[in-house]
């Protein structure tokens, strides 16, 4: 993988520039021998900072860990796996889009986590990873951009609201005539990360505990609710927000959800397939 560099002089490299020519002219101006010797070693200071900080930079190796779900105008967790091979590395800054994080000394490997706001919905390139630093005498300041090639499905910012849908009970009433059944239960079928939306009585707290991420319990199956949003054939943006809140907050609440979107209907449903579904109908509407 290709990586560029880029380097811009800081308001105090001007000002040392400045300072180095201030103390050459007078030198020769004047014949001065320890002018001359200040202005050498002016110039010495200079190329060593920028030697140091290319060395800074070089060696790394990156790895980035998107997150499972990302929402448009929403901060979402993005790990940045670091690895510094032979010396140690210091005062570095790592940024993804206006994400950002420093990391002040790395002799191995390290973990950093970037809060990146999607602007919009839909399929997104990730711009290149920028790693930059002022390191040593902070006279330039030296970036190193790492291209990452991800597209990233970003769904619709959740807003709350009032959106088209219908309600309806799976389980008959006992005075419509028809036999009494009552809901199935849901069964467990394991764990998987938090996601927005879910309730706190859903959260495994030992498990939490033991990993240091939360965790939800998640089920699959089961009777009750039925919830069907409509948004017809042209959705507003704001439309498409509002049926993001409802679907996170229905299938929390243990609702079986379906969609009706632009001339083609989701099937009511639970679970996380089902979550990932219709949020990315939502995505690409």
């Amino acid at each position: 993988m290709k990586t560029r560099f880029r380097v811009r002089i800081t308001t105090a490299g001007y000002l040392y520039i400045a300072l180095t020519l201030a103390v050459a002219l007078a030198g020769v101006n004047t014949g001065n021998n320890l002018l001359y010797l200040s202005a050498s070693a002016l110039l010495a200071l200079m190329t060593l900072s920028g030697l140091l900080s290319v060395l800074n930079l070089l060696g790394l190796s990156v790895r980035i860990e998107p997150p499972e779900e990302t929402f448009a105008g929403v901060p979402s967790p993005f790990g940045i796996h670091l690895q510094a091979r032979g010396w140690p590395r210091f005062f570095l800054r790592v940024r993804l889009l206006e994400g950002e994080s420093r990391v002040l000394y790395l002799r191995d490997r390290c973990r950093v986590l970037l809060w990146v706001r999607p602007p919009r919905r839909g399929e997104i390139h990730l711009p290149p990873l920028e790693i930059y630093s002022g390191y040593p005498l902070g006279l330039f300041r030296r970036s190193r951009f790492w291209p990452l090639g991800i597209r990233l499905l970003v769904y619709p910012r959740p807003l709350p609201g009032r959106v088209p849908l219908s309600v309806r009970d799976t389980v008959p009433a006992p005075s419509s005539g028809a036999r009494f059944r009552p809901p199935e239960p849901e069964e467990f079928s394991g764990l998987g990360p938090y996601r927005e939306g879910i309730p706190a009585s859903r959260i495994a707290w030992r498990a939490s505990a033991r990993t240091g991420t939360l965790r939800m319990k998640e089920f699959e199956g089961g009777g009750g609710r039925t919830l069907i949003l409509d948004l017809g054939a042209t959705p507003s943006e704001e439309e498409l927000s509002r049926a993001t809140h409802l679907i996170l907050r229905a299938l929390g609440e243990g609702y079986a959800v379906g969609l009706r979107l632009k001339g083609q209907e989701i099937p009511p449903g639970r679970g996380p397939q089902k979550r990932r579904q219709l949020l990315e109908a939502l995505a690409y509407a």
